[in-house]
């Protein structure tokens, strides 16, 4: 299972989630200020897993059933607060289900 960041998720906490055992990546620079429905035909395009998105509208403005792999809901893109929060993070990637969005709190 390979997660991929969205553009607002800090950087920084790639090095956390890899410490606690998930297989994520950043965003891409190329794929910068790509809209919405193409940013999720790119994901699926790439192969990847899981969506990681501090972008709470996605969910709603997109149709997931048509989706092929999962989305992770982080509750801000603060990065203090996420570090917070590495493990509850990871462990819904890992239970996060392909067209469904699962939500961190």
């Amino acid at each position: 299972m390979t997660a991929i960041f969205d553009e607002g998720v800090p950087h920084d906490l790639l090095a956390e989630l890899h410490c606690a055992g998930c297989d994520v990546v950043g965003f891409p620079k190329g794929w910068k200020g790509t809209k919405n429905g193409q940013l999720l035909k790119l994901i699926a395009a790439g192969g990847f897993t899981c969506l990681i998105t501090s972008d709470k509208d996605l969910p709603h403005q997109q149709n997931l059933p048509q989706v092929s792999f999962a989305i992770v809901v982080l509750p801000s893109n603060n990065l203090d607060d996420l570090r917070m929060k590495t493990e509850l993070i990871y462990t819904s990637v890992t239970v996060a289900l392909p067209g469904a969005a699962t939500w961190v709190d």
